[in-house]
């Protein structure tokens, strides 16, 4: 036994100088050592809860496929599921460090003030969760007051998640202070913290000072909201907490309405597909997969003039169609091709420009999960966008390929060899499997064999089945691995959903759609100009906001607007779509673009530059689906889904 280390005697410890028990270093240590083991407990929950729905959802298929009998109670299983997945994983992502953030800004601060910045930052996430989930508890007593109708359970076991991912959150905040940042530098920064932050709880309570309007204090919202974002605090965090500021300073509502407005945010049945669609992505991605697609895209188009870039645009297309998480493609695709990219001469800037375009294309390629998180928030069917994306993002994959065909002759790049027969038969044969499934989905959906829920749980079977059964690419260690990364990457989209929930609600009581509606008139009262104008938004939220929150939030407000002007809202939602895919990819601030230039192992400025012509590119398809509504509306009449 090392003199460090504590010995027994008499079954006492021994406390010398060189013990650590009473250090701070074991304190931490078995501090960390308790949440990690926290952490396995919450992460078994979540194979649970996916891995458990999963069979009640492919159950109900079989039952009403065979015996003509469904299960009544699924859809509160799932919405158990759902809350469990937001909150339980949203706080591991938190701790992995998974969650949204914007850098920009705070690498252009000087040195001396990054490290506080990220403690101020780490200090709000404390707070806004230690908020959240104390008034999450008088909702818990509301709530365990009813059941729900068909399996007769207490109401508040759907505010259970919601109360311990806020305390984890909390305890892993805790940690990220004692080993992440200088000791005195932390103290001193979370003691400004408290200081502001109980300098507004008393202004707000005093009754003397007279309270702000809707319209002032929407203002001051969306300044501290984005003020924050940009520093670099979480969006889904920063949602929250712009909600709490606003009903804190107004006084419209009690608290506890931000905690019932996140719960609500991921009641709907819907968004099970998100994590099933993640799921089959991943089973997919690390399957092998992708390397089948990459392989036959470069027999088709590896022969054109820029040819592993065209081959870059088409695989990302056909991916798309199976994983719904663009990063993903962007990953998937990226870690495949940037060796060969390399080896052919393309440079790392070009190899990441093209990536971020392709992936920006693509988000209206079923199943997109913005197409999924927009059917569930707004009256659109999701059957008829699955089907309505596929030629809006051809119109602009088609245009990114005649670029990079322009480039390569001006730069001229060598031609790669054709493809013979047989090498592009053997290329579609090891491609066909994987591509039977977004078939698959688009037919099962349009024809009502199944709702998208059942479709992506069927996907995850059809995923295991391909890669465990037929490519053998899988052990059960491995089979776990993925569950739990997808529990933990779902947690942080459905808690973002969750978040945006509860702003989307605070920004309707702050009357921001009245508000909306007075901008786009002063623009020019047009269907030209609200279309523009509602692009040039979506580009610029679409970038802070990582797309999917401002989805959330703008989409109900925008599509009724729409309507108005004649447009109807599976055209629009094309066109929304397409814009926040832009704002996701633009740089600098896109958390896309710079997940594309880690991927491509490329600088930031020499990609941004290389992204320019295609920046162009992609405004000019994005118009050309706005203005030619025959783009978004060929399909669905060819099918006759509208």
């Amino acid at each position: 036994m090392s003199a460090g280390e504590p010995t027994l005697a008499h079954g006492t410890i021994e406390r010398t100088s060189t013990t650590l028990a009473l250090s701070p270093y074991a304190a931490l240590r078995l501090y960390g050592r308790g949440l990690d083991l926290v952490e396995w407990l919450c992460r078994a929950l979540l194979v649970v809860a996916l891995v458990g729905e999963l069979g009640i959802i492919l159950w109900d298929i079989t039952a009403r496929s065979t015996i003509d009998l469904s299960l009544l109670w699924a859809d509160e299983a799932a919405k158990l599921c759902l809350t469990t997945l937001a909150f339980i994983g949203g706080a591991l992502a938190y701790r992995a460090k998974h969650h949204t953030t914007v850098e920009f800004v705070r690498q252009l601060l000087p040195a001396g003030w990054r490290e506080p910045v990220a403690i101020a930052i780490d200090g709000l996430v404390l707070v806004t969760a230690a908020t959240v989930g104390y008034v999450s508890l008088d909702l818990l007593s509301i709530s365990a007051l009813s059941t729900t109708p068909i399996l007769q359970i207490s109401a508040a076991w759907f505010v259970v998640p919601l109360s311990v991912g806020m305390a984890l959150v909390v305890l892993f905040a805790i940690e990220r202070f004692a080993t992440d940042y200088r000791p005195a530098l932390a103290w001193r920064t979370l003691a400004g913290v408290a200081v502001t932050v109980s300098i507004v709880l008393a202004v707000t309570a005093l009754p003397a000072i007279p309270r702000p309007g809707p319209q002032a204090a929407l203002g001051l919202m969306l300044v501290l909201f984005f003020a924050a974002v940009l520093l670099g605090l979480p969006v889904s965090f920063a949602m929250l907490l712009g909600s709490l500021f606003f009903l804190q300073l107004t006084g419209t509502a009690p608290l506890i309405a931000a905690a019932q407005n996140t719960v609500d945010g991921t009641g709907n049945f819907i968004l099970l597909t998100l994590p099933f669609f993640i799921w089959t992505g991943l089973i997919m991605e690390r399957g092998g997969i992708s390397l089948r697609l990459v392989r036959f895209a470069m027999a088709l188009v590896g022969h054109l003039r820029g040819g592993l870039l065209q081959v870059v645009v088409l695989t990302i297309y056909l991916v798309s169609g199976i994983s719904g998480s663009k990063v993903a493609d962007v990953v998937a695709v990226g870690s495949v091709l940037r060796g060969e990219l390399k080896k052919q001469g393309y440079g790392p800037e070009r190899s990441a420009a093209v990536l971020a375009a392709s992936a920006a294309m693509s988000e209206t390629i079923p199943p997109s999960l913005a197409m999924l998180v927009l059917g569930s928030v707004a009256p659109i069917s999701i059957g008829t966008l699955f089907i309505a994306g596929l030629l809006p993002a051809a119109v602009i994959a088609v245009l990114l390929m005649i670029l990079n065909w322009v480039l390569a002759v001006r730069e001229g790049a060598p031609r790669m060899p054709r493809a013979t027969g047989p090498e592009l038969a053997l290329a579609a044969v090891a491609a066909a499997l994987p591509l039977v499934m977004p078939v698959l989905m688009v037919v099962g959906i349009r024809f009502g064999f199944a709702t998208p829920t059942e479709i992506s749980a069927v996907a995850v079977l059809y995923g295991l089945i391909l890669a465990c059964g037929v490519y053998r690419a899988f052990r059960l260690r491995d089979l776990v691995r993925i569950v739990v990364e997808c529990g933990v990457l779902s947690g942080m989209v459905l808690f973002i959903i969750a978040a945006a929930g509860s702003f989307a609600w605070t920004l309707t009581a702050a009357n921001l759609p009245v508000a909306l509606i007075s901008l786009l008139h002063a623009l020019g009262d047009s269907r030209a100009a609200f279309l523009i104008g509602s692009l040039a938004l979506l580009v610029v939220v679409g970038s802070l906001l990582e797309g999917l929150p401002a989805l959330i939030i703008l989409g109900p407000l925008l599509i009724p607007i729409a309507g108005q002007y004649g447009i109807d809202s599976i055209h629009y939602a094309m066109v929304i779509i397409l814009a926040m895919g832009i704002g996701i990819f633009i740089p600098p601030i896109g958390i896309g673009f710079y997940i594309a230039c880690a991927v491509a192992e490329s600088r930031i400025e020499a990609a941004s530059r290389a992204m320019i012509p295609y920046l162009i590119v992609l405004v000019l398809g994005v118009l050309a689906v706005a203005f030619i509504p025959w783009f978004t509306h060929a399909l669905p009449n060819l099918v006759g889904s509208r």
